[in-house]
């Protein structure tokens, strides 16, 4: 395992956003004896979807890294200037308004050549300016697909000219691989996980789930996650139009480009929010069914969805719609290829209900095998078989 190293984290997720691998791995790290400067995502002047429900991030920069736990530091860049996944030039400019304030963390930190933690294309200039022992980029989305202010030929300019700077590439999905391989020969394929203890914990609880859910009316089907432009929200609205007398659930942040139009007015469809990590498995307790609901699209052919991890481990039933990550579970999980096989397929796995013993058992062994522990053991290996002697390294666990 990667010990006594420094780490810098170049993220594209707040440190109290919803946890993903990026704040697992850097704590993971942390506690494994290395020193982390995790940096939260670049906000601009148009990120309406945080700034109006945080405005103290106009000045958090100037608190410098905060201490969160042992070993891992957090740190909040200015508001940048906007469309810098648009054009090169803003890039440059963004990165050279931020370039000596890292670099003046890095010191006080007390960190020497840190090992770069890139999950960001845009990043790539950045590299130069901060002296480092190597370079990690985690590819966890195919950007060129991305919507929002972004130009597909430019992120993907950025990236391709990453990629020819890194020590090793990491992607969450195996279609990634072929584009980025072809540029940085050390990639490697690690998906995503859960934390599967947690989740299997509410398996065989029988006690009541938490108020918020619990005073919704059965049938219950859930989808779990941040509610993004990616989500077939039209779908959720058929469910809910030709089963009225089911109700939709849908627990996490809903960002501005998500379709909510679609399910305005829906009384079925419910909002719970975003929820801690700790308590969704318990919310997941009073499900019946759960819910993968992608668009069938670019994003979910090279998406690594964390909730498919996290509602097997929790045992439930799932219908998905038609995605590659999906079909590595095809005993598990029922897949649609259109809106009337979905409603077909929620209609079996009701039916279904209550499940055997033997069912709940069989998800949740699927599931196991691909804890987060697991998934940081492989990245670990990755990291020593690259880096070799230019890092530090302990006995694994």
């Amino acid at each position: 395992m990667l010990k006594g190293n420094d780490i810098v984290c170049l993220s594209t997720q707040d440190w109290q956003g919803l946890w993903t691998r990026k704040q697992r791995f850097m704590q993971m790290f942390a506690r494994h004896g290395n020193r982390v400067l995790y940096i939260e995502t670049p906000v601009h002047l148009l990120g309406l979807d945080v700034l109006p429900h945080d405005p103290t991030r106009f000045l958090r920069f100037l608190k410098g890294p905060r201490a969160v736990e042992p070993n891992l530091h957090v740190a909040t860049l200015p508001i940048l200037l906007p469309f810098f996944q648009m054009s090169h030039a803003i890039n440059t400019a963004n990165h050279y308004m931020i370039r000596a304030m890292l670099r003046s963390w890095v010191k006080t930190l007390g960190y020497r050549n840190p090992l770069l933690w890139i999950y960001t294309p845009f990043s790539e200039s950045l590299i130069g300016g901060i002296p480092n022992a190597g370079v990690v980029y985690e590819c966890v989305d195919e950007f060129r697909a991305a919507k929002g202010f972004i130009r597909a030929s430019v992120v993907g300019a950025m990236e391709d000219s990453l990629l020819q700077r890194v020590t090793t590439c990491i992607v969450t999905q195996e279609s990634l691989l072929p584009r980025r391989a072809a540029i940085c020969p050390q990639t490697f394929c690690v998906p995503n996980g859960a934390d599967t203890d947690l989740f299997r914990s509410v398996a065989g609880d029988s006690s009541d789930p938490p108020q918020i859910i619990g005073s919704i009316p059965h049938p219950r089907l859930c989808f779990v996650g941040h509610i993004q432009y990616w989500v077939d929200m039209k779908l959720l609205r058929f469910i809910a139009d030709r089963r009225p007398d089911w109700n939709v659930v849908l627990i996490g942040p809903m960002h501005p480009l998500a379709d909510a139009v679609a399910i305005k007015g829906a009384k079925n469809i419910h909002l719970l929010g975003r929820q801690t990590q700790s308590e969704i498995p318990r919310l997941l307790k009073g499900v019946d069914v759960c819910l993968n609901t992608y668009k069938a699209d670019d994003v979910a052919t090279h998406a690594s969805p964390l909730k498919l991890y996290e509602y097997l481990a929790a045992g439930k039933p799932v219908v998905s719609t038609e995605m590659p990550e999906a079909h590595k579970f095809a005993d598990d999980v029922r897949i649609a290829k259109s809106f009337d096989g979905f409603l077909q397929h929620c209609d079996d796995a009701l039916r279904s209900l209550p499940e055997s013993p033997q069912t709940v058992a069989r998800r949740i062994a699927a599931a196991s095998a691909h804890s987060w522990r697991n998934r940081f053991t492989a990245v670990n290996r990755i990291l020593e078989s690259t880096f070799g002697n230019r890092l530090l390294y302990g006995p694994d666990e």
